[in-house]
């Protein structure tokens, strides 16, 4: 069997071949690299959110205290009033 002659016949396309797949390889690990950075920005965001959430959750806490607290007065000076 003559070598030239199978690099000539085989040669490219097996090259091209190659090199797609280490095209794909590369964009792969590359993919996956981005994936795990964004997901790690996401869960350090995902906590920044859950912070705020509790925080507003307490503020609304306190809102909801201080609304009681003027119902009872209105109720109060209501009764006053109609007296």
């Amino acid at each position: 069997m003559d070598w030239n002659l199978a690099i000539e016949t085989f040669g490219f396309p097996i090259a091209v071949t190659i090199a797609c797949g280490y095209f794909i390889w590369k964009m792969y690990n590359n993919m996956v690299s981005e994936n795990a950075t964004r997901e790690e920005r996401n869960y350090k965001m995902l906590e920044k959110f859950s912070v705020s959430i509790e925080k507003f959750a307490d503020v609304l806490e306190n809102y909801e205290k201080k609304l009681s607290t003027i119902e009872t007065d209105v109720k109060e000076i209501k009764v006053i009033v109609n007296k």
